[in-house]
């Protein structure tokens, strides 16, 4: 008998927990903040699966530089300005005010339409989804497929590593 309600209780904290960690969504109309993160709700939403040129980053096309991250950051705003998205929460840290999330606009994903047209890159520490239009934007040279980058992680390395040096 006490074996069969302590079944019981551990069956209905499992329902409860279950129900507290229901999933959150964030809908309305967005703006573009920058190269991988919308607005949506008074929120800052960061792209989940991919990461894109830094702000300041510069990519190199027939040997002159251009403001690769910028661009990025414009074609998302051009994207999603004032038009209603919907973001999937995956991860959301209160503290730190950080959300990421799994965002689309008329049920195409952002990150895939970022990553197909070559305005960011898969980020293969979350996800290998988007293998596949990563591939076809190198190829088709889209965005910042048609000339020289660093990886936005490794440029972000070099500006932390570049900032300790002085």
């Amino acid at each position: 008998m006490k074996l069969r309600l302590l079944a019981l209780i551990v069956a209905c904290g499992v329902a409860l927990c279950v129900d507290a960690r229901a999933e959150t969504i964030l809908s309305g109309t967005a703006a573009g903040l920058d190269e991988d993160s919308i607005a949506l709700q008074g929120k800052r939403v960061r792209l989940w699966g991919i990461d894109a040129p830094g702000l300041d980053q510069p990519c190199k096309r027939a040997g002159k530089s251009w403001a690769c991250g910028r661009d990025a950051a414009r074609a998302l705003a051009n994207l999603v300005t004032g038009k209603t998205v919907r973001c999937r929460v995956i991860v959301e840290d209160k503290l730190r005010r950080l959300i990421v999330g799994d965002c689309t606009l008329g049920g195409e994903s952002l990150s895939r339409w970022m990553v197909r047209n070559g305005w960011a890159v898969m980020n293969g520490r979350q996800t290998q989804v988007y293998a596949k239009e990563e591939a076809e934007a190198k190829e088709a040279r889209r965005g910042i497929w048609a000339s020289e980058f660093d990886m936005p992680w490794d440029w972000r390395i070099q500006q932390r590593l570049k900032g300790k040096s002085h």
